[in-house]
């Protein structure tokens, strides 16, 4: 009888504790630095100059701005392991239509500081660094390169970061996400009973707090609702595996949140899918957003 309780906690420890490992070595791999190079294009379409500024925490973030000639700049956010290169159709799009762009690297990114990544945890107080150096770009007047309105675009964790900076900053006039990422597992679509994959968020979750020192912040679908008045335009993959989580930010979203689920698309790719399309519709919901 010893011999068989001893195999039969054998067969739930070593499992259980390979769960754990793998799920701290996926949190620990979530906040890990991911530094790249970035320099300009050399077929770059439009003028950029080399700015930094600072966000949370006295983090140094590094990017590139390009002055409006309608005044409205818009800050453009990419995706986890990424950098501010992967939002170039965004950027160019953006600035053939007259609007200026802050396109920076995220914290843990490309050439910004800090050791660690945060999940887009911290990163909406790196919004509001972005938002104190364009408020150095206002003027008095009417000058076409005068930043009067700002809006916000991000893809994947970018659109996280963005949805929860326009519930923090009501200066964000509207926000624009694709494919955006959630915060926790409190993110997720109710369930009929407890899912694995909700089980393994929630584990994920925890260490996340254990390795950055803080808890969770409210998730999306509790601040997302804030935004309103302000427009929200969703994008989401109509092929891809985030259709669900998408559909439930646009119900807590209210009345002033539309969205797109591209055809073909899966995640972050309707650029490359419907690259007209994408531009069209982009445009114009910012074009309409800022008029006013």
């Amino acid at each position: 009888m010893r011999l068989l309780t001893f195999a039969l906690s054998l067969f739930i420890i070593i499992p259980a504790a390979l769960v754990f490992g793998v799920a701290y070595a996926t949190a620990s791999a979530y906040i890990s630095p991911a530094p790249s190079s970035v320099s300009r294009p050399p077929d770059l379409p439009f003028v950029v100059e080399d700015v930094s500024f600072m966000g949370g925490d006295d983090v140094t973030l590094r990017g590139w701005y390009t002055p409006p000639s309608n005044g409205v700049v818009i800050i453009v956010l990419h995706g986890y392991d990424s950098n501010r290169l992967s939002m170039m159709f965004h950027a160019e799009a953006l600035t053939q239509a007259g609007y200026g762009v802050l396109m920076y690297d995220e914290r843990g990114h490309g050439m910004s500081d800090v050791t660690q990544r945060s999940f887009g945890w911290r990163d909406v107080e790196d919004v509001g660094g972005a938002l104190a150096f364009l408020d150095g770009k206002r003027c008095a007047g009417e000058g076409k390169t005068c930043v009067r309105t700002v809006a916000l675009v991000g893809c994947s964790i970018g659109g996280q970061i963005g949805l929860r900076a326009a519930a923090h900053y009501p200066e964000i006039r509207a926000v624009l996400a694709d494919g955006p990422a959630i915060v926790s597992a409190a993110d997720l679509p109710p369930a009929d009973g407890l899912k694995p994959s909700t089980i393994w968020d929630s584990l994920i979750d925890r260490f996340l707090e254990l390795r950055l020192g803080t808890a969770a912040p409210a998730p999306v679908v509790e601040v997302i609702d804030e935004i309103a008045p302000r427009p929200i335009l969703l994008i989401a993959g109509a092929a891809g595996k985030e259709l669900e989580p998408i559909r439930y930010y646009r119900e807590r979203a209210g009345d002033k949140a539309q969205i797109w689920e591209v055809p073909g698309a899966t995640h972050c790719d309707g650029p490359s899918v419907a690259p007209e399309e994408y531009a069209r519709r982009m445009v114009a919901f910012f074009d309409e957003a800022t008029s006013s």
